[in-house]
């Protein structure tokens, strides 16, 4: 990464002498201009605290180097608040750390070679939270380096860190707040699990951790009814939860058979008989599911016998009950969302036979100790040794992935505490409906469908590195106290909080109110992704100060992060925002798309798919990845593939034709005072055009910003650079050659205007040709106001008139290609549907014709040769004359020449000597019929015939050669 050093503002700007230019120098000699000159500040502090325009971010996580990924939302987050600055707002721009969580602990895990929790209880809770706190820290240099290499501008007097006490306390409150509404409580369900992290995970981290296939044992197993020779089949995935078998569920209004197979019988759903037995089956009799409903079977294992008292080991009926596969009998035990919903309705208390790490605990004797996924093994084993084990095969399906250790998860009963998201659910979409998605689609799809399904967001975890729950329970009646402060917390137990932390937290204990007992917290941290939903109201410190400052920033007119977060941060400021304030936390929200490596596959470290960031920006610069991020569709929540080409191309395609037109107007045009447009001498319909198109494009970005819509905004400026090199500086050449000041003015004003357009887009590039154009001028562009369309400059006719002339010329030049003939070549005349004689002005000097003639349909005569788009035509007089053929010949000589004069590395108006030799005679008459006029051309002083040349460079016209020696 450049060092940024002194700046001296000529290494800023364009230089007429300069062949190429070195985007990343230019870029940290600008850096180096913004932070000596404090221009980030000086563009908040102009502009009105009363008129603000509110960017929240959300925090980063800081446990690893920055990639293509933080690069992406860098320049999301930064081309709004810029955007913004410009049309007059005051834009704060905050940066935030989520600094706690499994992701940070599991970085230190696997520094300290750890596996289990017991490794970090072993080793000190707070030794290890301290590892946690310096890992955090460990990447934000890096992180914050990337900031500022993309240009991104952020306060860092706004910066905020999830792990301070302050944050914390902040959310202690909006903890207690919940509590009080009803919005937080205790409760015992099956959750998501992760036996790796050793703790619960929220239905929305489950969500970001997607799912994966699994291959895993699929055993059919027979359940014996009681005083009958009959088995009952059921079928399932997961041995290991066989041993907590509590019940088998049917449906009441499907129909089973009983059929021997074997000598033996059983029952099994009607349409699922050929895919348990085959063809080798006899039916015996059909019964329907209802009258299943209520037999009782031998319990499989003995663990959980005493349990027939509370109504288990029987058949029931159950709506999640299918027969799609399987064997219609659906094993139930509590690690299922439905088997425990269903059991615990039936009023069963439930159990569970795991430890935290997944293994089975001692009371499961015959598998005691063992990885629930190894006891697999086993279970089947004991099975077929007891002849119950009817069938098994290998069985692949998809299950979900812990989001960090990217290990399966499980369905475990835990007591667990719960925000009742349930609760709120209705309140949450109506909200929804007021947000502006970008893109669209994801509102009512990927989030509204979310919203419509939400549940209770299981929050607690039993980590270590977290914001511990302030929930104080009494050890003898139970009592329940959730504190909102560290304030309160002194006040019940005396004890003042400097570090909210585990295990300090943890030693807090005081007398219970109801009766002689004494107060514990809880063991367990919350949810990080809770931490990061409550970045609008903790990074403030609400509501212990600042209530006036948040009160005014929220909520916020504008997030950005990728379409994951759909499930992650913009659903729990959603869901926060709502519960808390009753009302939405953002108004506006661009989400972005993956980056993905060159092949199309998913960036990854471990396969080295992608150059590092870093190598990339000191190549290409920074400017060339912002346009191409804010040009694709990545900006449209679509992944898109990432390559360093692509970044050339946005340099060939963009940048260089406009820091080329810089230069162009300084090869005729040093210095000159910048005319407002009012100011300008339009006459020249090219002017009036590229003014108007200037303008047009001006209201396309504003539109476009305005709506979060940047992908179009981004492109209409790549529209307007290239009609502006392509077409308005290449039809004005002669113009500018002649120094024609009112097209120099135009092109100043022109390039200028463009300069603020691109500001918020290209930041370095904007400054470069910012610096360049205008002497008297405020100190960075990023101080002036953004481009105004002024509506009496809008010409739609006009630019509709000269996009058909553009289709005109490019129908002209097909045929000239098609015929072989050169566009030096004149040609005699061209019928265009055309009556402006300006229009046709430009068509004959575009097409090289002595005459452009208005006709309302193509002319069919020998030797002329048409072509139609649908809505204009041209025809072309293909005849020519010797008349013509020499113009022609002439052309390419002074060509030849002026191309002569660049190899021979002269400067613009810089006179010259030509020696020439040849043979051919043609060539001597042509130069000396010729020759004032190709003096004047190639502004040479004389030209002299030699009969050799050593050094000369060879012209070839037609079938002759010419050798040409520059002497300046």
């Amino acid at each position: 990464m450049f060092k940024l050093t002194n700046t001296n503002m000529e290494d800023i700007k364009i230089k007429k002498n300069e062949m190429m230019p070195n985007f990343p120098k230019n870029e940290g000699d600008i850096l180096a201009f913004w932070k000596e000159n404090n221009i980030f500040q000086k563009s908040i502090d102009q502009r009105d605290k009363n008129n603000p325009f509110t960017f929240y971010d959300g925090p980063i996580t800081s446990n690893n180097k920055p990639h293509y990924g933080h690069a992406l939302t860098m320049v999301i987050k930064d081309v709004v608040p810029r955007y913004k600055t410009m049309k007059g707002y005051h834009v704060d721009r905050s940066l935030g750390w989520d600094c706690q969580g499994i992701p940070v602990e599991y970085e230190v895990e696997k520094t300290l070679g750890f596996e289990q929790k017991e490794d970090i209880e072993k080793f000190g809770i707070e030794k290890f939270n301290q590892m946690c706190r310096e890992s955090v820290q460990k990447y934000q240099g890096e992180i914050f380096a990337l900031t500022e290499r993309m240009g991104r501008w952020v306060n860092k007097d706004e910066e905020y860190a999830t792990m301070d006490p302050a944050y914390i306390e902040s959310v202690w409150w909006s903890l207690s707040e919940l509590y009080k509404k009803g919005l937080l409580y205790q409760g015992y369900k099956v959750v998501p699990y992760s036996t790796r992290a050793g703790t619960t995970l929220s239905n929305s981290e489950v969500a970001l951790g997607g799912y994966k296939a699994i291959v895993d044992p699929a055993v059919t197993v027979s359940l014996k009814l009681k005083d009958s020779n009959t088995y009952l089949l059921i079928w399932t995935t997961t041995p290991w939860t066989l041993p907590g078998n509590l019940l088998v569920a049917v449906g009441n209004d499907f129909e089973y058979v009983e059929v021997e197979h074997k000598g033996r019988k059983y029952i099994v759903g009607k349409g699922l008989l050929e895919k348990v037995f085959g063809e080798d089956y006899q039916i015996l009799n059909e019964i329907w599911g209802k009258d299943l409903v209520g037999k009782e079977y031998e319990p499989l294992y003995p663990y959980y016998a005493q349990k027939s008292s509370e109504g288990c080991f029987r058949v029931v009926h159950a709506e999640h009950v299918t027969l799609e596969d399987g064997t219609g009998l659906v094993h139930q035990a509590p690690y299922g969302e439905e088997d425990f919903a269903l059991m615990t309705g039936m009023g069963i208390e439930m159990f569970d036979y795991l430890d935290d790490q997944g293994n089975m605990k001692d009371e499961i004797t015959q598998f005691a100790g063992m990885f629930y996924k190894k006891a697999n093994k086993y279970v089947m084993q004991n099975l077929e040794e007891r002849g119950l084990l009817f069938a098994h095969e290998d069985h692949e399906h998809q299950m979900p992935m812990c989001w960090r250790t990217e290990t399966p998860l499980i369905y475990k009963p835990i007591k667990s505490w719960y925000v009742r998201v349930s609760e709120i659910r209705k309140r949450m979409t109506e909200e929804n409906n007021e947000i502006n998605w970008i893109p669209e689609h994801i509102k009512d799809g990927r989030f509204g469908n979310w919203l419509a399904d939400a549940r209770d967001w299981a929050l607690s975890r039993n980590r270590y590195w977290g914001t511990p729950l302030p929930a104080w329970i009494c050890d003898k009646c139970g009592a329940t106290e959730v504190l909102g402060s560290f304030a309160e917390i002194k006040d019940r137990s005396g004890v003042e909080l400097t570090d909210p932390h585990k295990p300090f937290v943890d030693e807090v204990k005081y007398a219970c109110s109801k009766c002689d007992g004494e107060m514990h917290r809880v063991t367990d941290v919350i949810d990080v992704w809770y931490d990061s939903g409550s970045m609008p109201f903790a990074r403030f410190h609400y509501p212990f100060e600042n209530k006036e400052k948040f009160d005014q920033k929220y909520p916020a007119e504008f997030i950005a992060e990728g379409v994951d977060q759909t499930r992650g941060w913009f659903y729990t400021l959603h869901v926060l925002g709502t519960a808390l304030f009753d009302q939405k936390a953002f108004k506006n929200v661009v989400v972005n798309g993956l980056a993905l490596a060159s092949d199309g596959s998913k960036m990854s470290k471990s396969k080295r798919n992608y150059t590092d960031i870093n190598i990339v920006i000191d190549q290409l610069g920074a400017d060339s990845m912002r346009l191409y991020f804010l040009s694709s569709p990545i900006v449209h929540g679509e992944e898109v593939i990432f390559n360093e080409k692509f970044l050339k191309e946005i340099m060939t395609s963009v940048m260089l034709p406009y820091w080329n037109s810089v230069k162009y107007l300084l090869s005729y045009q040093d210095e000159s005072k910048l005319k407002n447009v009012s100011e300008l001498d339009l006459g020249n319909i090219m002017d009036k055009w590229i003014v108007a198109k200037l303008h047009k494009t001006m209201g396309e970005v504003t539109t476009n910003m305005d709506a979060y819509d940047l992908q179009p905004a981004t492109k209409s400026i790549f529209d307007l650079i290239d009609d502006l090199s392509k077409w308005y500086i290449r039809r004005s050449r002669e113009r500018f050659v002649n120094g024609d000041v009112n097209a120099l003015d135009t092109l100043r004003y022109v390039l200028v205007e463009i300069s603020k357009l691109l500001a918020p887009f290209a930041p370095f590039l904007a400054e470069s040709a910012y610096q360049t154009l205008v002497s008297s001028k405020k100190e960075s562009v990023h101080l002036e106001d953004f481009s105004v369309v002024d509506e009496s400059k809008l010409d739609e006719e006009l630019l509709t008139d000269m996009d058909n002339i553009r289709k005109i010329c490019s129908l002209g030049l097909n045929i000239r290609d098609e015929n072989r003939i050169k566009v030096r070549q004149p040609l005699a005349q061209a019928f265009i549907p055309v009556e402006d004689s300006e229009l046709q002005e430009i068509v004959k000097g575009e097409l090289n014709v002595k005459e452009a003639i208005y006709s309302k349909e193509a002319k069919e005569v020998d030797g002329f040769k048409s072509q139609s788009d649908g809505t204009v035509f041209v025809t072309l007089d293909t005849n020519i004359s010797d008349e013509l053929k020499a113009e022609g010949f002439l052309n390419e000589l002074t060509r030849g020449l002026q191309v002569a004069r660049k190899e021979s590395g002269c400067q613009v108006g810089q006179d010259i000597t030509v020696k020439y030799q040849t043979e051919s005679k043609e060539i001597e008459e042509l130069i000396s019929s010729h020759l004032e006029e190709l003096e004047k051309v190639v502004l040479a002083k004389s030209f002299e015939k030699v009969a050799t040349l050593e050094n000369g460079i060879k012209l070839k016209l037609a079938e002759v050669e010419v050798f040409v020696e520059i002497i300046k």
